[in-house]
C-alpha cells in the first residue's frame, strides 16, 4: 500500500518552501499520497492545481509520516522580516502510530534543528551538512536538489558545441551580505578563467513581474527568485561558477561562535589566530545553492568549491572533473590547466554531472531515499523514543 505523507505548510502563497516542493513532487511521481494542513505550491496557472492539497478529513494521524517544513519554524519574508513559530501541537503525541521527519534547508550553522524539541524527530535532513562539524545525531545530510520547474525551463538546452564559451558569474537572488565563499575563492578563481573563458555577470532585476501568465506564478511563488531570462542564459553558456556560503576555520568541532555578541567575536577571533597553525583546511558551511543543481539540469560545467575539501557531505558525493569541477583558491590556476590538458574533458564532465544529478537528485530519488531514510530501520517502529 503506498505510503500517506502528512506536510505542515506555512499558509502563505508568498513563503517560498523549497524543501516541501521538490519532497512532495516525488513522492507524488513515485505514488505516494500527499496531504497537507492547507493547501500548497500551484504546480500551473490552472486554480486549482495544488501539489500539495489541504484536506480538513485527513489528520496527522491517519498518515505514515509527518513532515515539517524548515518554514514552518522560521520563515524569511521579501523585507527580510524573520517570522518564528512552534512546532505543531501534539506532533509528539506518546502513541502516535506516524513517523516524523524534518527538512531543514535553513541558512547558517546551528539552525532551529539544533533545539532539544527538535531531537524528538525521527529524522532531520539537513542540507548544508559538513561532516566536519557536530551535528545531532537524528540530522541525515540532504541537499536542496532538482525540482520539476527547475528541470522544465532547462530541459530545451542546446547540445554543448553550440553553446557559447561563457562562464556566468551572475549570481542573483542571495542575501544582502557577501558570502565569505564568494569573497575569498571569486576573486583568484575569475583571474585564472579569463584565459579560458568569457565571463557574464548579467543580472536580472528581480523586481520586475514577468508578463507571461506561468512566469509570473513562479515569479510570486518562489519569492522573485523565478527568471526565465536567466535560465536562457544558463542554457546558452558552457560553464557556471556555483560558489556559495561560508568558510569557517577549522576548530572547534561545535563552531557556536558564528552567532551572538561580544563573546562570539572574541571565540571567532580566537579560532582564526588558531587557524594560522592549524594543519587542517577551513570548513564550508551553508554551501548549498540554487545554482549549483540549475548548472547541473542545464547541463553546464560546474565550478564549485573542492566540497569533501572543505568537509561538505552530500548522501551521494560528486566527483572533481567527473561530476562538477572542484576549486580551491590558491589552486585555480592549476586547476583551469588540468581541465584543458585533455580535449573533450570539459564537454565530458558536464555530460556526467548532468546524468550524476538526475540519477541521484532527482524528485522521485529524492523522495526514494527520503522513504527509505524514515521507514527502513526496522529496529525502531514510528515515534520510538
Amino acid at each position: 500500500m503506498a505510503p500517506r505523507i502528512y506536510f505542515y505548510c506555512v499558509d502563505r502563497s508568498d513563503a517560498y518552501q523549497d524543501d516541501v516542493v521538490v519532497l512532495a513532487e516525488g513522492l507524488r511521481q513515485i505514488g505516494a499520497e500527499v496531504v497537507g494542513n492547507c493547501n500548497y505550491w500551484l504546480r500551473s496557472t490552472a486554480s486549482d492545481d495544488w501539489l500539495v492539497r489541504g484536506d480538513p478529513t485527513c489528520r496527522p494521524e491517519d498518515c505514515d509520516i509527518v513532515v515539517v517544513s524548515s518554514a514552518w519554524s522560521r520563515w524569511i519574508d521579501d523585507d527580510f522580516k524573520i517570522h518564528e513559530r512552534a512546532l505543531p501541537d501534539g506532533l509528539f503525541s506518546p502513541g502516535r502510530r506516524y513517523r516524523t521527519a524534518y527538512v531543514d534547508y535553513d541558512d547558517g550553522y546551528a539552525t532551529h534543528s539544533w533545539r532539544p524539541e527538535y531531537a524528538a524527530f525521527d529524522a532531520v535532513f539537513r542540507a548544508k551538512y559538513n561532516q566536519r562539524c557536530f551535528h545531532p545525531a537524528n540530522q541525515h545530510p540532504w541537499v536542496l536538489g532538482l525540482n520539476s520547474r527547475m528541470l522544465q525551463m532547462t530541459a530545451d538546452a542546446p547540445a554543448w558545441p553550440e553553446r557559447k564559451r561563457e562562464l556566468l558569474v551572475n549570481f542573483g537572488a542571495s542575501h544582502p551580505y557577501a558570502h565569505s565563499a564568494r569573497t575569498k575563492a571569486g576573486p583568484p578563481f575569475i583571474a585564472a578563467s579569463r584565459d579560458h573563458y568569457e565571463l557574464n555577470d548579467q543580472r536580472d532585476d528581480l523586481s520586475v513581474p514577468p508578463t507571461d501568465p506561468y512566469d509570473l506564478l513562479m515569479w510570486r511563488q518562489t519569492q522573485r527568485r523565478h527568471s526565465r531570462s536567466y535560465y536562457e542564459r544558463l542554457k546558452s553558456a558552457q560553464a557556471i561558477a556555483a560558489f556559495c556560503g561560508e568558510l569557517i576555520p577549522a576548530s572547534p568541532h561545535y563552531p557556536r561562535y558564528l552567532v551572538g555578541g561580544r563573546r562570539a567575536k572574541f571565540s571567532r577571533a580566537l579560532h582564526d589566530t588558531l587557524a594560522l597553525i592549524d594543519p587542517r583546511p577551513p570548513r564550508l558551511i551553508q554551501w548549498d545553492s540554487w545554482r549549483f543543481w540549475e548548472g547541473l539540469a542545464a547541463g553546464c560545467l560546474v565550478f564549485n568549491l573542492d566540497l569533501p575539501h572543505y568537509g561538505v557531505q552530500l548522501p551521494v558525493m560528486p566527483r572533481h572533473l567527473v561530476h562538477y569541477v572542484a576549486v580551491r583558491p590558491e589552486s585555480a590556476v592549476e586547476t583551469f590547466t588540468a581541465l584543458t590538458r585533455e580535449p573533450g574533458l570539459a564537454e565530458r564532465i558536464a555530460s556526467q554531472g548532468h546524468a550524476w544529478a538526475l540519477e541521484h537528485y532527482s524528485p522521485a530519488a529524492l523522495a526514494r531515499r527520503f522513504l527509505a531514510t524514515v521507514l527502513g530501520d526496522a529496529t525502531h517502529g514510528p515515534g520510538a523514543a
